[in-house]
């Protein structure tokens, strides 16, 4: 139950979330856009499309160089990833935001589609199906989840309800859950989301380190977390290492040897397989692999991922650090055998885009560069970790919080990541690609 709680908080975190002031966005050239539906809460919106954004990147040897050239900045010597490119088409600004929940018959038939894709030796148990259904003024803490907020499906009582839109209170949010927490078994497996899948909410665990502990500590039974991370305490994986996505460190996975990079494509092109209701604008990258040791044999890789549009990935937190407390790009997934993905949170494949403006002219990778080294401290010898051209976005501009309604400005940004090895804090600093302007901090 520790773990269905945890999850509720967070559930009721989703609730309480209010709204941010307007922002507007610069638009000063035109669009390059083409059909779609055109609705979106509060005001007519063209939808984007995915565009050819041909680009050509600095090499790390050439973004050392161009780096190096400042007296206060170096390269890192133990870690370093570059995605600064050197030409590329085009950047853009445009709104972003989360898509309608589905009609309740259309999320359980897609419920039970995705099901059947991500575990497909698994069957469905329908003791195990239920409607996550919040009730207005509960604290989850001091009730019994199960009978206040999972009803079971199973229940013909509670399937109408769920179908005809009557079950818990219709103005907050509901998804469908599969958990067998209440049925352990020697094979199990989860799956949580908010229609369609990809949405604000979603989860799955296929629960192999979850068998792992179990196995370990003489247990034949066990259920699949719905939400985990490889540090979690309960499994006591040791950790590694931390390695860019494009590192050639091999290690022996459950099943055989890959390296990172080979297994990030795997991830990527994993999660753009997933038979979605509608073809994503986003595609899912990998920033950072976290790599955690399973046994005295076998390892495991957290990949810590954002969202990707046009080939431009969008800010992620990492080590906790972000400036903007707007990040919103918290997903992560998790890899222990090289021809599966074992868990992931938040693909972000649903999520929809409105109202581009593209751009030919920027600010260069080298300006930016030039531009943090005035702005730090001489007397610190920054070592820069991270090189990159990003998406950011600003509070929400939409009709509202909930599913549907909300729109976040996005506009494109120049990114370093530097350690301060006089405190081993980890600074960011921002560089706006359009008009120059710098944000910096820890």
């Amino acid at each position: 139950m520790r773990k269905l709680t945890a999850f509720c908080m967070l559930i009721s975190f989703l609730i309480c979330c209010t709204a941010c002031s307007k922002q507007d966005i610069n638009s000063n050239a035109s669009a390059d856009i083409s059909g779609g539906d055109t609705s979106a809460v509060g005001s007519s919106k063209t939808p984007v499309i995915k565009h050819d954004n041909p680009r050509e990147d600095y090499t790390s040897d050439e973004a050392r160089e161009i780096i190096e050239r400042n007296s206060n900045l170096k390269v890192s010597s133990d870690y370093f990833y570059v995605s600064a490119p050197k030409t590329i088409d085009h950047l853009c600004e445009f709104t972003y935001g989360t898509s309608y929940q589905l009609e309740p018959e259309k999320e359980l038939e897609e419920f039970k589609r995705i099901f059947k894709y991500l575990f497909p030796s698994h069957e469905l148990d329908e003791n195990c199906l239920y409607a996550y259904a919040v009730v207005q003024d509960e604290n989850p803490e001091e009730q019994d989840l199960f009978k206040t907020h999972f009803h079971s499906l199973k229940n013909s009582d509670n399937l109408n309800a769920y179908l005809n839109g009557t079950l818990g209170d219709p103005d907050l949010m509901r998804h469908l859950m599969y958990t067998e927490e209440q049925f352990p078994r020697e094979d199990s497996v989860s799956l949580f989301y908010r229609s369609p899948f990809g949405n604000d909410y979603c989860v799955f665990n296929k629960g192999v380190c979850n068998r792992l502990t179990a196995n370990q500590n003489g247990e034949d039974k066990y259920y699949a977390y719905e939400q985990f991370r490889l540090n979690d305490s309960d499994f006591g994986f040791e950790f590694v290492g931390s390695y860019p996505p494009d590192s050639e460190e091999t290690f022996m996975l459950l099943d055989k040897e890959i390296s990172i990079k080979d297994a990030v494509l795997f991830f990527e092109n994993y999660v753009a397989s997933i038979p979605v209701s509608e073809e994503p604008i986003f595609g899912i990258h990998v920033n950072n692999v976290d790599v955690y040791r399973l046994d005295e044999e076998h390892y495991g890789f957290e990949f810590i991922n954002s969202r990707i549009y046009d080939g431009i990935h969008f800010n992620f937190v990492w080590d906790g650090c972000s400036i903007d407390g707007l990040n919103r790009d918290m997903s992560y997934g998790i890899m222990v055998q090289s021809s599966d993905v074992d868990h992931i949170y938040a693909p972000f494949s649903a999520y929809k885009a409105y109202d581009e403006t593209q751009y030919s002219q920027f600010v260069p990778f080298e300006e930016a560069v030039l531009t943090v080294s005035e702005k730090m401290t001489d007397y610190v010898g920054f070592e820069v970790t991270r090189a990159e051209l990003i998406y950011r976005y600003k509070p929400n501009t939409g009709a509202g919080i909930n599913v549907g309604e909300t729109l976040y400005p996005v506009y494109p940004s120049w990114k370093l990541t530097m350690l301060n090895p006089n405190d081993n804090f980890i600074y960011v600093a921002y560089v706006n690609a359009l008009t120059g302007e710098f944000e910096g901090g820890r």
